[in-house]
């Protein structure tokens, strides 16, 4: 092929393009929501059971560390819950079930949100199906 060739066959290649993207923003669609990563799901995981469990993150981090012997301490434990605050290695899995009582295939999958409240319990209350505390009001 020449070089003239090439430019109008990318010139096409541009143009479809251009009317694709073009036909997108006629439809007005929005974008699909990121799909969140394992370690995204582990740490939303791991904040609602301990959750449950009525423990604070100080709490949580010292039963981490009965079972290490490194305990963890709040802040720590706090990075650990934030999306994208942890990688999850597979050694954390195993501590993080065990901790919880679960196999660690359970911790791969968005855990079943309480049919009653939500997770979200109002402030001060305790959600009497899943044990969630609520943060009080400052």
């Amino acid at each position: 092929m020449t070089d003239q060739c090439l430019t109008a066959e990318s010139a096409h290649d541009r143009q479809h393009l251009d009317h694709e993207r073009h036909d997108g923003e006629h439809a007005h669609e929005r974008p699909a929501p990121a799909e969140p990563s394992l370690a995204e799901i582990i740490s939303a995981n791991v904040r609602v059971l301990r959750r449950r469990r009525r423990w604070t993150q100080a709490e949580a981090g010292q039963h981490w560390g009965e079972i290490t012997g490194r305990p963890m301490n709040a802040a720590t434990w706090s990075v650990a819950e934030r999306p994208g605050g942890r990688a999850w290695a597979a050694d954390d899995l195993a501590i993080v079930a065990r901790l919880f009582c679960l196999a660690p295939a359970d911790l791969l999958a968005p855990l079943d949100v309480c049919g009653q409240c939500s997770d979200q319990p109002p402030a001060g209350f305790i959600c009497s199906a899943c044990g969630i505390e609520a943060p009080r009001k400052a």
